[in-house]
């Protein structure tokens, strides 16, 4: 783990911003009560909409303000008592307007976008059509996730017209990576960057989960503040989590102003029912997306997240294949020699194969045995003490045995990965597999350590004003174990247990 990494959690994973109680001003809120479909709450810009003071529409019925067929869908949906968001088209005196229901258990939230004109640059509904079906099919295609990541960057570039698509992975500290990116000449490159989690800290993408996308016309709007402050039906700051309208905090505001952004777009991105990473889109110029255009967004969040799980899927089998193949031969060995430490050590294929390590040591019988680069007797008792008082039930691992231990700082070089199967840990019995350190490069978009200035007042806090390539190098670590080869791992601990409880029940 990064010295940066904790950051998100220790300050950035406090922010509320489900519940900061004003809009941008690219459409209206209203809420209902659901029974009466009486307005309740209303932003205060909405005489654009309904050309009336916006205090006058407290306490009206929305049956007054919207045309026939509207308000039949609405009263559909609350007699249904559907939970889904739905899209729809309201009419009023200011004409026609791309509308959002979302229906909660005693309330109705109303987003209605102001009109506006098309964008430039836009399709016709067939051209869009076609390009959409060629898109999604050189998509599918994709045989790896850069390659996926490639493609997907450079279609959505050519259907959306944003300046710059980039794709974007979250690691396990929830550091953003760029995997992808296309682009204007004019725009500046993050390819192969780190962006720190503090970036998109924790509440922000929790609201992923509920909110597929995050857009953002223009960054210099004016916030737009809710009548009354107290939401009447909750009794509290209304919570906005699936709004499209929701307000952007100030530092991220900053925060594109400062990378040269005017208008910005993020789509989620989603492997195994959690957040993967966005797509993040971003443009020189405010620049209003469609609701359409915003759907088809949507549906290429899914047809990329459906291949992301596809290709990582079968990454996953094709190894755990691999593996396997490589566990029975072990296995086979084992029956056949009907001696444990060297089929592990000498054989062929052996455990350091099975495994991916650059050493192993196996204790047994009062002895160890070695392969490979491995720490010397000294540091082993040493080691053998510290896992012995660990009481070891099952495999360990660890991909910075100096963070946890700092004592094996001196060999770090040959052990900084350590992966432990105990055979009979009460007798000091163990597999050690170890890696080699692997010293880590990451290329920061920026110096974390600036991530975020705090003026006087430390409630107001400010981002990094550059975001100009910065590296780390980390040492103390190896290349991670991966899932396949711990599951394997624990296979090959379980046959162990079974081979020596035979072995002991023939003495």
């Amino acid at each position: 783990m990064s010295q940066f990494s904790k950051y998100d959690s220790e300050f950035c994973g406090n922010i509320p911003i489900h519940i900061i109680n004003t809009i941008q001003e690219y459409g209206v809120l209203l809420v209902l009560d659901k029974q009466t479909l009486t307005i309740e709450q209303v932003s205060e810009n909405a005489a654009e909409i309904f050309q009336v003071p916006f205090r006058d529409l407290l306490g009206k019925t929305i049956k007054e303000l919207i045309d026939a067929p509207a308000f039949a869908l609405l009263e559909k949906q609350v007699q249904n008592n559907n939970s889904t968001k739905i899209s729809t088209t309201w009419k009023t005196g200011a004409g026609e307007h791309f509308t959002i229901l979302h229906m909660r258990e005693d309330m109705v939230l109303v987003e209605i976008e102001i009109a506006q004109a098309p964008a430039a640059g836009g399709a016709t509904f067939t051209a869009l059509y076609q390009h959409i079906r060629n898109s999604i099919g050189l998509i599918e295609q994709a045989r790896d996730i850069p390659a996926l990541c490639r493609v997907a960057a450079d279609e959505l570039k050519k259907i959306t017209w944003f300046d710059k698509v980039m794709i974007y992975a979250f690691d396990q500290d929830w550091n953003g990576n760029v995997l992808a990116e296309a682009m204007e000449p004019d725009m500046e490159s993050y390819i192969g960057f780190t962006f720190p989690a503090s970036d998109i800290p924790k509440p922000a993408r929790d609201l992923y989960l509920r909110n597929p996308y995050r857009f953002i016309p223009d960054r210099e709007f004016k916030p737009v503040k809710l009548y009354p402050v107290i939401n009447p039906i909750s009794r509290s700051f209304l919570d906005m989590s699936e709004c499209n309208l929701r307000g952007v905090a100030a530092v991220h505001v900053e925060y594109l102003k400062n990378m040269h952004v005017m208008s910005s777009m993020s789509v989620r991105l989603i492997k195994d029912n959690a957040l993967w990473g966005l797509i993040a889109c971003h443009h020189k110029t405010a620049r209003v997306i469609d609701g359409e255009m915003r759907a088809v967004m949507e549906l290429f969040s899914s047809v990329i997240s459906a291949r992301i799980n596809a290709l990582h899927h079968q990454s996953f089998s094709d190894l755990s294949s691999r593996l396997n193949g490589i566990y029975m031969q072990l296995i086979e060995s084992i029956y056949q020699t009907d001696n444990l430490v060297s089929s592990l050590l000498s054989a062929e294929p052996h455990v350091m194969k099975l495994l991916d390590a650059t050493g192993a040591i196996i204790t047994y019988n009062n002895r160890s045995h070695s392969a490979g680069e491995v720490p010397d007797a000294a540091q082993l008792e040493d080691l053998l003490l510290w896992l012995h008082i660990k009481d070891l039930k099952k495999v360990f691992h660890t991909d910075s045995l100096p963070s946890i231990y700092d004592i094996t700082e001196q060999y770090r070089e040959i052990a900084s990965g350590m992966l432990v199967i105990p055979m009979r840990p009460e007798q000091d019995e163990y597999i050690i597999l170890f890696r080699k350190e692997f010293i880590r490069t990451t290329n920061w978009g920026g110096n974390p350590e600036e991530r975020i200035f705090f003026d006087e007042n430390p409630q107001i806090y400010h981002p990094r004003h550059s975001f100009k390539l910065w590296q780390e190098h980390v040492k103390g670590f190896s290349k991670p174990w991966l899932q396949e080869e711990i599951m394997a791992a624990e296979n090959l601990r379980s046959f162990i247990f079974e081979f020596l409880t035979r072995e002991h029940s023939k003495e």
